[in-house]
């Protein structure tokens, strides 16, 4: 499956793959092409809206010297600066950054930028990611092979557990069944 997201100048194409995550960003200055591991991709994703605390600071400092000007004989330096305060926080509540996060492993993230007619559909793409991750992880690391050595596969549903892809009870189904300890009643996993 293949997304389309823009902000501004920024494009981002992702396209969901058999075991990556491919991402195309193109912007005015710069191009990246580069494809994300399901292994990398956690199962949460966060909803935030960035603002660019810089250029509140900026104004903030512009605001405060214009009211330095205020107790002195220039009062058109007094609006000059205010004026300039007040374009630093223009540019800050205009450029907010609408976004969904989806933290990986690697120590990137995956932005995903939304407004608010296309939050819904920002929103259900980045779960379409989650998961695809998520399937391709449950089916390379939930088969219970009894002719292979145990303790790799028990590390293997153990991280299926950790990344919370399995509840505890299909965690004890899987080890239960890994380790021959009851009959094989099934929870949804294909052996």
């Amino acid at each position: 499956m293949t997304f389309t997201n823009k902000r501004y100048l920024t494009s981002q194409t992702f396209e969901i793959k058999n075991s990556t995550l491919s991402i195309e960003r193109k912007s005015l200055l710069e191009s990246l092409q580069h494809q994300i591991s399901f292994e990398q991709i956690d199962s949460k994703r966060r909803i935030q809206t960035i603002t660019n605390v810089n250029l509140i600071f900026v104004g903030l400092f512009f605001f405060l010297f214009g009211l330095l000007f205020q107790t002195g004989p220039n009062d058109e330096l007094t609006f000059i600066f205010i004026g300039i305060s007040l374009v630093f926080f223009l540019c800050a509540v205009i450029g907010r950054k609408k976004v969904i996060t989806i933290i990986t492993f690697g120590g990137e993230s995956i932005e995903l930028y939304f407004t608010d007619g296309n939050k819904n559909e920002v929103n259900e793409f980045a779960i379409e990611i989650i998961t695809a991750a998520n399937a391709f992880l449950l089916s390379k690391y939930s088969k219970v092979d009894k002719d292979l050595a145990i303790e790799p596969q028990l590390d293997q549903i153990q991280f299926l557990r950790n990344r919370e892809i399995i509840t505890e009870q299909q965690y004890g189904t899987l080890k239960n069944q890994l380790l021959g300890r009851e009959n094989k009643s099934s929870i949804g996993f294909k052996n």
